[in-house]
C-alpha cells in the first residue's frame, strides 16, 4: 500500500524509516527511490481470517502517523497460502534446499528475474561487438553487482545461478559474433567458465551466498 505523503530526501531502497512491534502486528514504512515515494509494509498477526480487522487496525495507525491510505493501492493477502509481490521481491511460501521445510520468506520475483535478462540481453546484442571484450565485462560486472546488492535478502541462491547461467550464455555468444567464431552448442569449449572468471573477470552472483547465511536456501 502507499501513503500520499511527499517522500524524505535522499534514502534508500528497502530502508526501515520506521518500526513498530509487539505481539500483535508490525509495520514498516519504506522509501523506494525508484518511485519517490513512501510504501507500507504491514504484517498483521492478531487477525488471522479476519481481514476487516487487520485493514481497521491498519487504519487506525495510520491515522496516528497521520498518514491517508491509498484505497486504490492497497491490498489484502493470507500468507503462505497466497504470496505478495512486493518491490521486486515475492514474498510467501519458501522452500529450504536442504531439509526440503516449507517456511515464508522472500525472494526475487519473476518479474525481476526477467528484467535482468533482458538487460543482460541488450547489452550482449550483436551491435556491441565494437567494444572491447574487457568494457564489456566491466558494464556486465556492473549491472550484476548492482542487481546482487539489491537482491540479497531471503531465498537468492537459485536466481543468482539462474543469472550467472544467462550471462555466461550470452556473454559467449556475443565474444563469438565478436571473433566471428561459430558458435557449437553453449560455446564452452571455446569459452569455458574459468575463462570467463579469471582472465576476464566476471562477476559470479552465485559466490556471494557465501557471506550471505540466509541466502543458501
Amino acid at each position: 500500500m502507499s501513503a500520499t505523503r511527499e517522500a524524505p530526501r535522499g534514502g534508500g531502497f528497502c530502508t526501515p524509516a520506521k518500526a513498530k512491534a509487539d505481539a500483535e502486528f508490525r509495520f514498516y514504512l519504506l522509501y523506494d527511490k525508484v518511485y519517490r515515494t513512501d510504501i507500507l509494509a504491514y504484517v498483521c498477526r492478531c487477525c488471522r481470517g479476519n481481514g476487516d480487522e487487520a485493514m481497521r487496525i491498519m487504519r487506525r495507525m495510520m491515522g496516528q502517523l497521520k498518514l491517508t491510505v491509498n484505497e486504490g493501492k492497497t491490498r489484502l493477502r493470507r500468507i503462505p497460502e497466497e504470496s505478495v509481490e512486493f518491490l521486486g521481491y515475492t514474498i510467501g511460501r519458501c522452500y529450504s534446499s536442504k531439509t526440503g521445510r516449507a517456511y515464508i520468506g522472500t525472494r526475487p520475483s519473476k518479474q525481476s528475474l526477467r528484467r535482468i535478462t533482458r538487460q543482460v540481453c541488450e547489452l550482449t546484442a550483436r551491435r556491441m561487438v565494437l567494444l572491447d571484450a574487457e568494457e564489456m565485462v566491466r558494464r556486465l560486472n556492473r549491472l550484476l553487482t548492482g542487481w546482487g546488492n539489491y537482491f540479497c535478502l531471503g531465498s537468492v541462491s537459485k536466481a543468482y545461478r539462474a543469472v550467472d547461467a544467462h550471462t555466461r550464455h550470452r556473454l559467449r555468444q556475443w565474444l563469438c559474433h565478436k571473433h566471428k567464431h561459430k558458435l557449437k552448442g553453449q560455446g564452452t569449449g571455446r569459452y569455458p567458465d574459468e575463462y570467463l572468471e579469471h582472465d576476464l573477470q566476471l562477476v559470479t552472483l552465485a559466490l556471494r551466498t557465501r557471506d550471505l547465511p540466509w541466502a543458501k536456501a
